[in-house]
């Protein structure tokens, strides 16, 4: 197989973060000497993998197993070298991205520069479902939108804060929580542009909180996340079109959907029919 990814995200507008998925990638040495971004690879390959692999203040050789996980900080030195065909995921994470949600977090050091450290051959299955959903999304053409990719993206970027990085999680025991009139604000933006592709940082900003903010506290105060109450209110409006006469294919087009096939997957799971069979049997 060629030496070159199987997908990334490059084509798919995600803002903080590269995800690129490589399969049987032939044996070489890869070399950075000076990483721009915050780096995670999740070794993929079925079977293990005997590997090189030296960083700042790390040198060493071991075999890499499926789901080990290496993560490297910003400005470190990178080298593995591999004997046989390697799979694995490799997630690009920026640096403006994560000193951003530190501050937002208000977390102690928020608005420094965020360092990681360096691990190699990580167990973190955090780290692995996020990955595996943004990797399954790509795969699949991208349905979930960019509000999807975001939320998971910023979900990533707080785990890895407060798991690695040389921020510290907050110590008091006070939950921030959104005010009413914070999650009316948030609510109403949604409803009035349920038709357009919705981003966090918009539906933060109507809600007067910080993106990171908005994807942890959305949940309590409406019990779903922002893309699954997006996802779940134009299912909802697209239910009276269908009834007003509406064709299937406009319903569709009108909310947001990227095609039909993207309407009846979400329609099915949530009302339990397609929405043809929804018609029908409101008939």
């Amino acid at each position: 197989m060629p030496d070159t990814p199987i997908v990334t995200s490059d084509s798919f507008g995600w803002s903080g973060m590269r995800l690129s998925g490589w399969e049987g990638v032939s044996p070489q040495e890869a070399h950075e000497p000076v990483l721009a971004e915050h780096l995670i690879v999740i070794h993929m390959t079925p079977q293990p993998v005997q590997v090189f692999e030296r960083a700042d203040g790390y040198r060493g050789e071991g075999v890499a197993r499926p789901g080990d996980i290496n993560v490297f900080s910003a400005g470190d030195l990178s080298v593995c070298r591999w004997e046989s065909e390697l799979s694995f995921l490799r997630l690009d994470l920026s640096p403006s991205l994560t000193n951003r949600v530190a501050e937002e977090l208000e977390l102690p050091g928020g608005g420094g520069a965020v360092d990681f450290g360096r691990h190699i051959r990580l167990n973190d299955e955090r780290v692995m479902q996020v990955a595996r959903w943004l990797y399954e999304d790509l795969r699949a053409g991208g349905p979930g939108g960019s509000l999807y990719a975001e939320s998971m993206i910023r979900m990533l970027s707080v785990h890895m804060l407060q798991r690695y990085g040389a921020v510290s999680a907050r110590t008091d025991n006070q939950p921030l929580r959104l005010a009413r009139t914070q999650v009316d604000g948030a609510l109403q933006y949604i409803h009035a542009f349920l038709d357009r592709e919705l981003s966090l940082d918009a539906i933060a900003a109507a809600a007067h909180v910080s993106a990171s903010h908005l994807v942890r506290l959305f949940k309590q105060a409406t019990g779903l996340a922002p893309h699954q109450y997006v996802v779940r209110e134009r299912i909802r409006r697209a239910r009276d079109l269908l009834l007003a006469g509406r064709p299937v294919q406009d319903v569709a087009a009108s909310l947001g959907f990227s095609d039909q096939s993207h309407l009846n997957r979400h329609f099915k799971r949530i009302v339990g029919v397609t929405p043809g069979e929804f018609v029908r049997q409101c008939r």
